[in-house]
């Protein structure tokens, strides 16, 4: 993949502080200064899947969060590294609140996203990049739901190839909470993580 340092240096405050808070001043300096330079190559490292792939800033955030483990060569807790990807979406929820899942604008909006990436990975973009995201609609609940499955994920295959598959069912646990900080709600039964055949979004306002 093409390197990008915008998400490190974004949430480089916020992991930081996680740090300090459990390991003092000195670890946390040297943690940080070593995941900076390893999550370059984490990043250089990762299957292509197109530069301008609408989803690619989905492995750049969750990239972010795995150098600091492999800089502490695992000795810090897969926990400890959720708590500092939980704190980096706390660190941002301005953002976030902009949308309101309980309206239909904000209900669109959030689908947006999506809908732009399933019209983006044409059969001649998968011949170009067949690793990258899969996405369907398949098991709708009701028309207009706001919902969506992703059926093949980078990110959990990348990170299994880096011996640290035990941190994606913790960073999927946190999609609750950047879909809470929307003012939703994520109503899931499964995820690629946790070894089933998809991750299924369906998501409502927290006032539905």
């Amino acid at each position: 993949m093409k390197y990008h340092s915008f998400y490190f240096n974004l949430f480089q405050h916020p992991m930081k502080k996680v740090l300090l808070k459990n390991y003092g001043h000195d670890y946390s300096r040297e943690i940080m200064k070593k995941s900076k330079k390893i999550y370059r190559k984490l990043i250089e490292g990762a299957d292509d899947i197109g530069d301008d792939n609408p989803m690619a800033y989905n492995e750049w955030f969750a990239l972010a969060f795995v150098a600091p483990y492999l800089a502490s060569e695992k000795k810090i807790p897969p926990e400890t590294i959720q708590e500092m990807m939980r704190q980096s979406l706390y660190s941002v929820k301005w953002y976030f609140s902009l949308i309101n899942l309980n309206t239909k604008r904000g209900k669109e909006a959030n689908k947006k996203n999506i809908l732009k990436y399933y019209k983006w990975y044409t059969p001649e973009k998968e011949k170009l990049y067949p690793t990258s995201f899969k996405v369907d609609f398949e098991g709708q609940p009701y028309e207009g739901a706001c919902y969506y499955r992703i059926t093949r994920c980078p990110i959990c295959t990348y990170t299994k190839k880096l011996g640290v598959a035990e941190l994606m069912p913790l960073f999927c646990e946190l999609d609750e909470l950047m879909i809470s900080l929307q003012h939703g709600v994520l109503h899931r039964k499964n995820t690629i993580a946790n070894g089933a055949a998809c991750c299924d979004y369906f998501i409502t306002g927290d006032r539905e």
